[in-house]
Protein backbone atom coordinates (compact mmCIF):
# COMPACT_ATOMS: atom_id res chain seq x y z
CA UNK A 1 0.00 0.00 0.00
CA UNK A 2 2.83 2.38 0.85
CA UNK A 3 4.44 1.77 -2.53
CA UNK A 4 1.21 2.41 -4.42
CA UNK A 5 0.55 5.59 -2.44
CA UNK A 6 4.09 6.73 -3.14
CA UNK A 7 3.77 6.25 -6.88
CA UNK A 8 0.56 8.16 -7.41
CA UNK A 9 1.84 11.62 -6.45
CA UNK A 10 4.96 11.08 -8.51
CA UNK A 11 2.85 10.21 -11.53
CA UNK A 12 0.70 13.31 -11.09
CA UNK A 13 3.72 15.57 -10.71
CA UNK A 14 5.25 14.11 -13.84
CA UNK A 15 2.01 14.55 -15.80
CA UNK A 16 1.78 18.18 -14.72
CA UNK A 17 5.47 18.94 -15.10
CA UNK A 18 5.86 17.58 -18.62
CA UNK A 19 3.22 19.82 -20.30
CA UNK A 20 4.41 22.77 -18.21
CA UNK A 21 7.98 22.37 -19.41
CA UNK A 22 6.77 21.95 -22.98
CA UNK A 23 4.60 25.07 -22.77
CA UNK A 24 7.51 26.99 -21.29
CA UNK A 25 9.78 25.88 -24.13
CA UNK A 26 7.21 26.65 -26.83
CA UNK A 27 6.50 30.08 -25.38
CA UNK A 28 10.24 30.79 -25.43
CA UNK A 29 10.29 29.85 -29.13
CA UNK A 30 7.37 32.22 -29.69
CA UNK A 31 9.19 35.07 -27.96
CA UNK A 32 12.34 34.30 -29.95
CA UNK A 33 10.43 34.35 -33.25
CA UNK A 34 8.72 37.65 -32.55
CA UNK A 35 11.97 39.10 -31.25
CA UNK A 36 13.97 38.06 -34.32
CA UNK A 37 11.32 39.50 -36.64
CA UNK A 38 11.35 42.80 -34.74
CA UNK A 39 15.14 43.07 -34.69
CA UNK A 40 15.49 42.33 -38.42
CA UNK A 41 12.80 44.83 -39.43
CA UNK A 42 14.29 47.55 -37.22
CA UNK A 43 17.78 46.92 -38.60
CA UNK A 44 16.50 47.09 -42.17
CA UNK A 45 15.14 50.56 -41.44
CA UNK A 46 18.70 51.70 -40.80
CA UNK A 47 20.38 49.62 -43.50
CA UNK A 48 17.92 50.72 -46.21
CA UNK A 49 17.04 54.35 -45.44
CA UNK A 50 15.95 54.84 -49.06
CA UNK A 51 12.68 53.09 -48.17
CA UNK A 52 10.56 55.78 -46.54
CA UNK A 53 8.81 54.11 -43.56
CA UNK A 54 5.80 56.35 -44.00
CA UNK A 55 5.04 55.44 -47.62
CA UNK A 56 6.83 52.13 -48.30
CA UNK A 57 5.77 48.62 -47.27
CA UNK A 58 7.85 46.56 -44.84
CA UNK A 59 7.85 43.71 -47.35
CA UNK A 60 9.62 45.92 -49.91
CA UNK A 61 12.85 45.28 -48.04
CA UNK A 62 12.75 41.89 -49.78
CA UNK A 63 13.49 43.64 -53.08
CA UNK A 64 17.04 44.41 -51.96
CA UNK A 65 17.45 41.89 -49.09
CA UNK A 66 15.25 38.89 -49.94
CA UNK A 67 16.98 36.37 -47.68
CA UNK A 68 17.00 38.57 -44.59
CA UNK A 69 13.43 39.76 -45.13
CA UNK A 70 12.30 36.19 -45.78
CA UNK A 71 13.99 35.05 -42.57
CA UNK A 72 12.05 37.67 -40.62
CA UNK A 73 8.72 36.42 -42.00
CA UNK A 74 9.57 32.77 -41.37
CA UNK A 75 10.73 33.53 -37.81
CA UNK A 76 7.47 35.29 -36.97
CA UNK A 77 5.42 32.49 -38.51
CA UNK A 78 7.27 29.73 -36.66
CA UNK A 79 7.04 31.69 -33.42
CA UNK A 80 3.30 32.04 -33.97
CA UNK A 81 2.96 28.29 -34.55
CA UNK A 82 4.84 27.59 -31.31
CA UNK A 83 2.49 29.94 -29.47
CA UNK A 84 -0.59 28.24 -30.88
CA UNK A 85 0.71 24.84 -29.81
CA UNK A 86 1.45 26.18 -26.33
CA UNK A 87 -2.07 27.61 -26.06
CA UNK A 88 -3.51 24.26 -27.08
CA UNK A 89 -1.54 22.48 -24.34
CA UNK A 90 -2.32 24.94 -21.56
CA UNK A 91 -5.94 26.05 -22.02
CA UNK A 92 -9.06 24.32 -20.83
CA UNK A 93 -11.71 23.36 -23.39
CA UNK A 94 -13.97 26.20 -22.23
CA UNK A 95 -11.27 28.80 -22.92
CA UNK A 96 -10.44 27.63 -26.45
CA UNK A 97 -11.90 29.20 -29.56
CA UNK A 98 -11.79 26.61 -32.32
CA UNK A 99 -12.64 29.15 -35.01
CA UNK A 100 -10.11 31.63 -33.67
CA UNK A 101 -7.38 29.01 -33.41
CA UNK A 102 -8.06 27.79 -36.94
CA UNK A 103 -7.83 31.33 -38.30
CA UNK A 104 -4.55 31.89 -36.47
CA UNK A 105 -3.11 28.68 -37.93
CA UNK A 106 -4.10 29.85 -41.41
CA UNK A 107 -2.40 33.18 -40.69
CA UNK A 108 0.79 31.44 -39.53
CA UNK A 109 0.99 29.10 -42.53
CA UNK A 110 0.33 31.92 -45.01
CA UNK A 111 2.86 34.20 -43.34
CA UNK A 112 5.42 31.40 -43.44
CA UNK A 113 4.86 31.17 -47.20
CA UNK A 114 5.19 34.96 -47.51
CA UNK A 115 8.87 34.56 -46.70
CA UNK A 116 9.40 32.58 -49.91
CA UNK A 117 7.47 34.86 -52.26
CA UNK A 118 9.01 38.35 -52.15
CA UNK A 119 6.94 41.32 -53.15
CA UNK A 120 7.72 43.82 -55.91
CA UNK A 121 8.87 47.38 -55.44
CA UNK A 122 5.75 49.51 -55.22
CA UNK A 123 4.61 51.16 -57.44
CA UNK A 124 7.60 50.76 -59.79
CA UNK A 125 6.77 47.22 -60.94
CA UNK A 126 3.43 47.34 -62.70
CA UNK A 127 1.98 44.89 -63.56
CA UNK A 128 3.34 42.89 -60.62
CA UNK A 129 5.35 39.69 -61.01
CA UNK A 130 3.87 36.27 -60.31
CA UNK A 131 5.62 36.04 -56.94
CA UNK A 132 4.47 39.58 -56.14
CA UNK A 133 0.86 38.55 -56.78
CA UNK A 134 1.24 35.47 -54.56
CA UNK A 135 2.81 37.62 -51.86
CA UNK A 136 -0.09 40.08 -51.97
CA UNK A 137 -2.69 37.30 -51.74
CA UNK A 138 -0.92 35.53 -48.88
CA UNK A 139 -0.49 38.83 -47.07
CA UNK A 140 -4.18 39.66 -47.36
CA UNK A 141 -5.20 36.22 -46.07
CA UNK A 142 -2.71 36.23 -43.20
CA UNK A 143 -3.61 39.74 -42.02
CA UNK A 144 -7.35 39.06 -42.23
CA UNK A 145 -7.06 35.74 -40.41
CA UNK A 146 -4.85 37.14 -37.67
CA UNK A 147 -7.14 40.09 -37.02
CA UNK A 148 -10.28 37.97 -36.74
CA UNK A 149 -8.58 34.98 -35.11
CA UNK A 150 -6.77 36.93 -32.40
CA UNK A 151 -10.01 38.72 -31.46
CA UNK A 152 -11.94 35.45 -31.14
CA UNK A 153 -9.17 33.84 -29.09
CA UNK A 154 -8.80 36.90 -26.85
CA UNK A 155 -12.52 37.06 -26.11
CA UNK A 156 -12.62 33.35 -25.26
CA UNK A 157 -9.60 33.65 -22.96
CA UNK A 158 -11.78 35.69 -20.59
CA UNK A 159 -13.29 32.38 -19.50
CA UNK A 160 -9.95 31.18 -18.14
CA UNK A 161 -9.40 32.44 -14.56
CA UNK A 162 -5.61 32.53 -14.98
CA UNK A 163 -5.99 34.89 -17.96
CA UNK A 164 -8.35 37.40 -16.34
CA UNK A 165 -5.65 40.07 -16.06
CA UNK A 166 -4.17 39.48 -19.53
CA UNK A 167 -7.25 38.84 -21.67
CA UNK A 168 -8.48 42.48 -21.65
CA UNK A 169 -5.13 43.74 -22.97
CA UNK A 170 -5.10 41.02 -25.64
CA UNK A 171 -8.66 41.92 -26.60
CA UNK A 172 -7.74 45.58 -26.95
CA UNK A 173 -4.71 44.75 -29.10
CA UNK A 174 -6.71 42.43 -31.35
CA UNK A 175 -9.50 45.02 -31.71
CA UNK A 176 -6.88 47.53 -32.82
CA UNK A 177 -5.61 44.93 -35.30
CA UNK A 178 -9.09 44.63 -36.78
CA UNK A 179 -9.31 48.41 -37.11
CA UNK A 180 -5.80 48.59 -38.59
CA UNK A 181 -6.69 45.94 -41.16
CA UNK A 182 -9.49 48.05 -42.61
CA UNK A 183 -7.43 51.23 -42.46
CA UNK A 184 -4.45 49.53 -44.12
CA UNK A 185 -6.54 48.24 -47.01
CA UNK A 186 -8.49 51.49 -47.20
CA UNK A 187 -6.24 53.00 -49.87
CA UNK A 188 -4.38 55.64 -47.85
CA UNK A 189 -1.28 55.48 -50.03
CA UNK A 190 0.29 58.59 -48.51
CA UNK A 191 0.76 56.86 -45.12
CA UNK A 192 0.36 53.18 -45.96
CA UNK A 193 3.88 52.33 -44.79
CA UNK A 194 3.29 53.90 -41.39
CA UNK A 195 -0.07 52.17 -41.02
CA UNK A 196 1.47 48.80 -41.88
CA UNK A 197 4.22 49.32 -39.30
CA UNK A 198 1.68 50.16 -36.61
CA UNK A 199 -0.30 47.09 -37.65
CA UNK A 200 2.80 44.87 -37.48
CA UNK A 201 3.68 46.29 -34.06
CA UNK A 202 0.20 45.40 -32.78
CA UNK A 203 0.54 41.84 -34.09
CA UNK A 204 3.95 41.41 -32.47
CA UNK A 205 2.66 42.89 -29.20
CA UNK A 206 -0.28 40.45 -29.11
CA UNK A 207 1.96 37.45 -29.78
CA UNK A 208 4.62 38.55 -27.29
CA UNK A 209 2.11 39.29 -24.52
CA UNK A 210 0.39 35.93 -24.95
CA UNK A 211 3.75 34.10 -25.03
CA UNK A 212 5.00 35.91 -21.92
CA UNK A 213 1.79 35.02 -20.06
CA UNK A 214 2.09 31.38 -21.09
CA UNK A 215 5.71 31.20 -20.00
CA UNK A 216 4.96 32.76 -16.62
CA UNK A 217 1.98 30.46 -16.07
CA UNK A 218 3.96 27.36 -17.03
CA UNK A 219 6.75 28.33 -14.64
CA UNK A 220 4.25 28.73 -11.79
CA UNK A 221 2.66 25.36 -12.60
CA UNK A 222 6.01 23.59 -12.67
CA UNK A 223 7.06 25.22 -9.40
CA UNK A 224 3.80 24.17 -7.73
CA UNK A 225 4.22 20.59 -8.95
CA UNK A 226 7.78 20.48 -7.61
CA UNK A 227 6.70 21.80 -4.22
CA UNK A 228 3.98 19.14 -3.93
CA UNK A 229 6.32 16.29 -4.75
CA UNK A 230 8.49 16.15 -1.61
CA UNK A 231 5.53 16.71 0.74
CA UNK A 232 3.57 13.92 -0.98
CA UNK A 233 6.47 11.50 -0.54
CA UNK A 234 6.56 12.25 3.17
Amino acid sequence: MRSAHHNVPGTVASAVGQPASQVRRLSLYALAGTGLFTVIVLLLHFVRPEYDPVTRFISEYAVTDPVVAGLAAVALALGSMALLRALDLSLSAEARSRAGTLLLWIYAVCFFAVGFFPTDEFPTVNPPSWHGIIHAILGLISFACFSAGSLLVSLRLRREPAWQNTAPALTALSALCVASFFVFYGGLEEVMGLIERIYAALIVAWLALAAAKLRAGASETAAAADSRGPSADR
